[in-house]
């Protein structure tokens, strides 16, 4: 035993390596019994297992040598710029002694720009979220390569080692739906409609060397919202399985004003003797919604917002998505074509004909109109002051305002006046709804009347 920890005392212990998305790491013991265990594998990803230098041991001494297969290879060892002494055996080897002075990362960026050229592929493994081993193994310097793309890393100085393949990088993503089918990161919506949102991301045991033990977010909804505190948290693995976690138990969520936090543990245990609650390739799905309210701005600078934070182990941020909504409005005014009318009253309608009604209510000034959050009320738009009333928290869309009641002395206009709310409208859409008065007709005892007697003395 204590051979085999001099053995992995002197071996490179880690690789942070990347070659044209290839991940590496390198390791050494002894006789034919030994092994490699690759924990955390991705699935799908291929995993292959290199050995690179031979290895003879002499009391608690170890010797490399290089069989010399590859002459590319062998010139870059014999090159000024290698980091290794290289001399000829006369059995036709080549030993390989670390020049003095030179850091481990130096071998390990040396031996990673040579992949291609050296080495005996001894194994294939495909990950399948779970480890991977590769036994049998003698007395070498090995060389792991992966697809998946950063750091593999040694957790074990034992005989049988153990590599982590920390080829992951937490992700997360935000989109809300308006009609709980199309997925977006904005878009526009009325006063009293429900918006729901979805974060996804893949769940990680690592974040580089970190383990990452729970995955916390923070999602801060803007005041012209109200939550509605229906967290959904679901995780899919590999195998497609999907499972319903629940609360108190998988993950903790708390309410605080506009903020909603979440905390999903993933990993229990200590760094040495992790227990990990996901597979590797495992990702959450997090649902929830919140409904428009009075608060909501009237504008198109995406004041509006819904940011959700997501950290690692409550420390560490890794990134932040934000959505936003937009609602509309317009203002109505009142005249005869020439000078404003009071007195008109309107109702707002989704249909020239028929349809349904759009209920609204008074803001706190008084002077306006938002459509109403709760649906129930039924207040007419009453026109009393020159600079009309603005009715906002409206959806793109046609809407009709039908005339309810009328300026005395003045006629109703035919049918109901359309109003059209577009998209992106940088302010309010201004209509103006004319009364015409109609032409008096004659009085008793006038011009008609008269003739009327005439013609019956004649």
């Amino acid at each position: 035993m204590k051979k085999m920890r001099k053995l992995i005392a002197v071996v490179l212990a880690l690789t942070v390596a990347m070659t044209m998305g290839i991940a590496t790491t390198s390791v050494a013991f002894a006789a034919n019994d030994g092994s490699i265990t690759i924990q955390n594998t991705v699935k799908d990803k291929t995993y292959e297992v290199y050995k690179v230098f031979d290895a003879t041991y002499s009391g608690d001494n170890v010797a490399y040598t290089y069989d010399g297969s590859n002459a590319t290879f062998l010139a870059a060892l014999q090159a000024d710029s290698s980091p290794f002494t290289v001399k000829a055996n006369t059995s036709g080897s080549y030993s390989v002694v670390k020049k003095d002075g030179v850091q481990d990362s130096a071998i390990i960026e040396f031996i990673k720009g040579q992949e291609g050229n050296f080495g005996t592929k001894v194994a294939t493994k495909t990950g399948d979220g779970k480890t991977q081993t590769v036994g049998g193994l003698a007395y070498g310097y090995y060389y792991i390569t992966t697809t998946t793309g950063t750091a593999v890393t040694i957790d074990s100085a034992l005989k049988d080692v153990t590599v982590i393949d920390k080829n992951e990088e937490l992700t997360v993503d935000k989109k809300e739906s308006f009609d709980g089918t199309n997925w977006v990161v904005d878009g526009d919506t009325n006063i009293g409609d429900t918006i729901d949102y979805k974060v996804t991301g893949n769940i990680n045991r690592y974040q580089g060397e970190t383990l990452v033990t729970s995955l916390n977010f923070t999602d801060v909804m803007s005041a012209g919202l109200t939550l509605n505190k229906d967290v959904v948290i679901k995780v899919t693995s590999p195998s497609g399985t999907v499972k319903t976690l629940v609360a108190g138990t998988d993950y903790t969520v708390a309410y605080n004003g506009q903020t909603t936090t979440i905390d999903i543990t993933t990993a229990t245990g200590t760094a040495d003797n992790p227990t990990f609650l996901f597979d590797t390739g495992s990702t959450y799905e997090i649902t929830y919604s919140g409904k428009v309210n009075d608060k909501a701005v009237i504008d198109t600078t995406d004041t509006n917002k819904n940011t959700v934070t997501l950290k690692y182990n409550n420390q560490t941020t890794v990134g932040e998505k934000t959505t936003t909504f937009e609602t509309y409005d317009f203002l109505v005014k009142k005249t005869d074509g020439t000078k404003f009318l009071d007195g008109a009253e309107f109702k707002l309608y989704d249909a020239a004909t028929g349809g349904n009604q759009i209920l609204l209510s008074k803001d706190a000034t008084g002077t306006g109109m938002y459509k109403d959050p709760a649906g129930s009320a039924d207040t007419t738009i009453d026109i009393n002051d020159a600079a009309g009333v603005n009715v906002r928290g409206l959806a793109p869309g046609d809407y009709y305002l039908e005339e309810v009641v009328v300026p005395e002395g003045y006629n109703p206009p035919e049918g109901r006046t359309k109003v059209t709310v577009t998209t992106g409208q940088t302010s309010a859409v201004e209509i103006t709804v004319v009364n015409k008065t109609g032409t008096e007709l004659p009085s008793t005892g006038g011009i008609g009347t008269t003739i009327f007697y005439i013609l019956g003395a004649l």
